[in-house]
């Protein structure tokens, strides 16, 4: 079973009893997330959990009342024997339960604290010396702790949690509030003693201090911090990290980029994504120090140009790169950065544009140059077209996601890999560089241009114009050539019909299907669609205004794995879409019916009662909603 993706080892363990014992084999189970939910309306202990070695656990709307205590106190045993990983994130456990669960945790490497704002409020927690030297014995191993999105956080619980996980590597404390003038809470000359009631800076830099011979990774996104600040960090004694999250912390500037890079070499991954005042002195500083950076993320930093982007080809072991939202970047420089030399090219395997005015000519040559993406984000890049989906489906045969989001050029031929004789082959796009259609800007001083054939002009021809096509052209790559792929985003790609979609969406492994606000796909292409990806957990149908029952119910029967529907504004289907969905739909998780006019409320209040699985569904604006 070692073979099967994680979905197909689920479904095969469900066959006999002999399968099921084969799923719980160790070597299957490293990862397995097991997602426990401590009600009270269980009273016992689960005993079947002592067959099962769970390296990884998440505990689920956990409650405060005895019932749910006691359940816990019950399954310790069963629960935390192997654990290597556990997340409490936003549950409301209690003191007391939390140092009686950690207890067991000898094994424990991961710890998941975030957004447990009941477990810090009363500032009470591991306040008993003798909690602190009890679990400060278990929790010797433990290397990952996260503490984000904490609002009652203070210096004196902080010290009390990392005091227990003293062997720590890996911190995080995003969206945490940190105050950095601590001055006025430790007066210079005084004896300092942890603050019960804030979390400093300079408390958080003395633990630094303190483990920078063991820390290698720090995650403070949006958090007040400044380049001082970031400097303080990075020239700490014996600190070595290889790994910085920085998050939209809008207080950073390229100064403090640059001072990092020179202190921190041995970064490994740099996350900067939203700190808005970086320009391209950091990006230069980064390539030409940071020779061992894999990961780079600058999401939104929308100074960056084309003047530092051509460097990130000193950077030889770059696999991960997003510049989603930065506007500045064109085809020249990413084309200088990426693709100048094929031999010595980054292995990158993610790759994320999105929202860049990248044109057809970069894609081509950067499928050529990197085959081993698996990961490429095109979403809004509204100048490409079918010849960046030619080029994509022939070469990046090791593609697991690959999102098309809002590309309106793109049409069916581009998903058939048909290029027609008299298809446009101008694809430099040199009367747009970058520059958005809708103004009146232009580089170029070419008023006039060439008339175009209606066919070129609209890209939308019959069915039987196409079909003639399959037969007469050359069929460079069709997009289900991409036989591994995950994920595929396709949402307002308006110009794609049922023929481009049903002959081009057969993939066996595809998990996720966006296709929301696609008006040519009708109940046929839907039909097609459901039958040629048995393997989908979730599907996006909003908008998708064609489709009625029938669909529905191909939908419903074809897809037994199925988790997520979105079938947001879909006017035409009715009540008998909800009773379908609960007659076959037992493993669906997440619904959203809102805008669906012919659906009632009723309809959808006994779907909600009588299902065991689902745990949230969207019903706005709905026959008979209030």
């Amino acid at each position: 079973m070692r073979f099967l993706s994680v979905s197909d080892r689920k479904e095969a363990a469900v066959v006999s009893r002999s399968w099921y014992e084969a799923s719980l084999d160790p070597i299957l189970q490293r990862d397995i997330i097991v997602h426990f939910y401590a009600t009270s309306s269980t009273g016992e202990a689960i005993p079947g959990l002592s067959r099962r070695k769970m390296p990884h656990l998440v505990l689920h709307h956990f409650e405060t009342s005895l019932d749910a205590n006691s359940v816990v106190h019950k399954s310790c045993e069963y629960l935390t024997k192997d654990l290597l990983s556990l997340s409490l994130k936003g549950s409301n456990i209690t003191e007391s339960t939390f140092v009686e669960l950690l207890s067991c945790c000898e094994m424990l490497v991961s710890l998941d604290l975030s957004c447990c704002d009941s477990l810090f409020m009363s500032g009470k927690l591991l306040e008993k010396n003798s909690e602190i030297q009890k679990l400060r014995h278990v929790l010797k191993k433990v290397k990952e702790i996260n503490l984000s999105s904490i609002r009652f956080l203070s210096d004196a619980t902080f010290n009390r949690v990392m005091t227990i996980c003293e062997n720590v590597e890996k911190l995080s404390l995003g969206s945490v509030q940190i105050t950095f003038n601590s001055k006025a809470y430790y007066p210079k000359g005084e004896t300092r003693c942890a603050n019960g009631s804030i979390l400093t800076f300079d408390n958080i830099l003395d633990f630094i201090k303190i483990q920078a011979a063991n820390l290698i990774s720090l995650n403070l996104s949006r958090s007040s911090m400044t380049s001082f600040h970031l400097e303080s960090i990075a020239s700490v004694k014996d600190l070595k990290l290889k790994e910085l999250v920085l998050v939209g912390c809008k207080e950073i500037e390229t100064g403090g980029i640059v001072k990092l890079c020179q202190h921190q070499k041995s970064l490994q991954s740099l996350d900067i994504s939203g700190c808005i005042d970086v320009e391209d002195g950091a990006v230069k500083m980064i390539a030409a120090e940071l020779h061992h950076l894999q990961i780079l993320k600058l999401n939104k930093c929308r100074l960056i140009t084309d003047g530092c982007v051509k460097q990130l080809s000193q950077l030889p072991q770059l696999q991960v790169l997003d510049f989603c939202e930065c506007y500045q970047i064109t085809t020249d420089g990413l084309t200088l950065g990426l693709c100048n030399d094929p031999k010595s090219s980054a292995p990158l395997t993610h790759l994320n544009l999105s929202c860049t005015n990248i044109t057809d000519k970069f894609i081509i040559q950067l499928c050529q140059c990197v085959g081993s993406l698996m990961h490429l984000d095109l979403g809004s890049c509204f100048l490409i077209s079918d010849h960046s989906v030619h080029a994509i489906s022939s070469y990046l045969k090791h593609l697991r996601f690959l999102r098309l989001a809002w590309c309106k050029e793109i049409t069916d031929l581009g998903l058939l890999g048909l290029l027609m004789n008299d298809m446009s082959t101008d694809i430099d796009h040199k009367h747009d560089q970058g520059i958005c259609r809708c103004t009146r800007k232009y580089k170029s001083t070419d008023i006039f241009r060439k008339p175009t054939t209606d066919l070129e002009k609209d890209s939308k021809l019959t069915a039987g114009q196409i079909q003639n096509l399959l037969q007469s052209s050359q069929i460079l790559s069709k997009l289900s050539n991409i036989s591994g792929l995950h994920y595929l985003d396709l949402t307002n790609c308006n110009k794609l019909t049922d023929l481009g979609l049903t002959e081009a969406i057969k993939f066996q492994e595809l998990r996720v299907l966006q296709l929301g606000m696609v008006h040519g796909m009708t109940d046929e292409g839907m039909i097609m669609i459901a039958t040629n990806n048995p393997s989908l957990e979730e599907l996006n149908l909003s908008h998708c205004v064609q489709l009625t029952d029938v669909a529905m119910e191909t939908i419903v029967t074809k897809l037994p794995r199925l988790q997520s529907l979105n079938i947001f504004g879909c006017e035409k289907l009715t009540d008998n879409s909800i009773r379908l969905i609960q007659t076959y739909c037992k493993k669906l998780k997440h619904l959203d019916v809102s805008f669906c006019t012919n659906i009632t409320y009723d309809a959808v209040e006994k779907l909600e009662s009588a299902s065991k699985s689902i745990q949230s569904i969207q019903k706005r604006m709905i026959s008979g909603a209030l």
